[in-house]
């Protein structure tokens, strides 16, 4: 899996974390959970947490704890959030000591395990952090069926930093896309320039569900409106 997000960490929040989408797309999240059985306050763990970004909007409602691969990021989300646990872990072989009413992994960060044999292990781990009727929420990063090529254009003009974006999203290989970041940053007076690719898999709509299914989820719905970016495959963990 990528983990190595220490240069886009320093200003991930800057550019990537807009409360106009996260808003709106953690209320559908805990629309969407209570509609199939999440308790009230639920412990719920956030996967692949990153900086923290969509905590604000869920710990008052959930006892929250948050898992990310990347060190950087995570020292990030502990500085901000210093009462919540986070745990260094990636999506492929995590183990924790403690089990979850709710797990939700948001914005296709599943996209980052790159192949399907990980996939499966990602949701048999999952799956076993998962309380009796516990719920798993996973946004796909596109699908084989949805996925175009693209490039992706946007800016941050905050009084402290600013940041043009212009990222390449294209098919590298059968299943694999490839994201190369283009990102300008003016700060202090100075304009510096970072670029970066990462490897992204595509999975089809069926081999979300097969993973889940085989693991022990059975599917509760399949979200498709636009409030949650890339819908969401939704999973309960069987009662006995």
């Amino acid at each position: 899996m990528y983990s190595d997000f220490k240069v886009i960490s320093s200003y991930y929040d800057a550019l990537y974390v807009n409360d106009r989408e996260y808003a709106p797309e953690a209320a559908k999240v805990k629309e969407l959970l209570a509609r199939h059985g999440a308790p009230s306050r639920a412990d719920l763990l956030v996967l692949a947490c990153g900086t923290g970004g969509h905590i604000p909007y869920f710990k008052d409602d959930y006892h929250v704890s948050g898992l990310d691969l990347s060190e950087d990021m995570l020292d990030l989300a502990r500085e901000k959030f210093p009462d919540i646990r986070f745990h260094l872990g990636n999506l492929i072989d995590f183990t924790l000591e403690t089990e979850f009413d709710v797990m939700i992994c948001l914005y296709g960060s599943i996209g980052f395990v790159k192949t399907e044999d990980n996939l499966r292990a990602s949701m048999k781990r999952i799956a076993t952090h998962l309380r009796p009727n516990g719920l798993a929420l996973i946004t796909p990063w596109s699908t084989v069926e949805d996925f175009q090529d693209l490039i992706v254009v946007d800016a941050a003009d905050n009084p402290d930093l600013k940041i043009a974006r212009m990222e390449q999203v294209r098919l590298k290989e059968p299943k694999i896309v490839e994201v190369t970041f283009h990102h300008l940053l003016g700060k202090n007076n100075d304009v510096t320039y970072h670029k970066q690719s990462m490897e992204i898999g595509l999975f089809s709509r069926e081999e979300y569900l097969s993973a889940m299914t085989d693991a022990g989820l059975k599917i509760v719905e399949e979200y498709t409106g636009t409030d949650v970016r890339g819908g969401a495959y939704i999973g309960k963990r069987a009662a006995g």
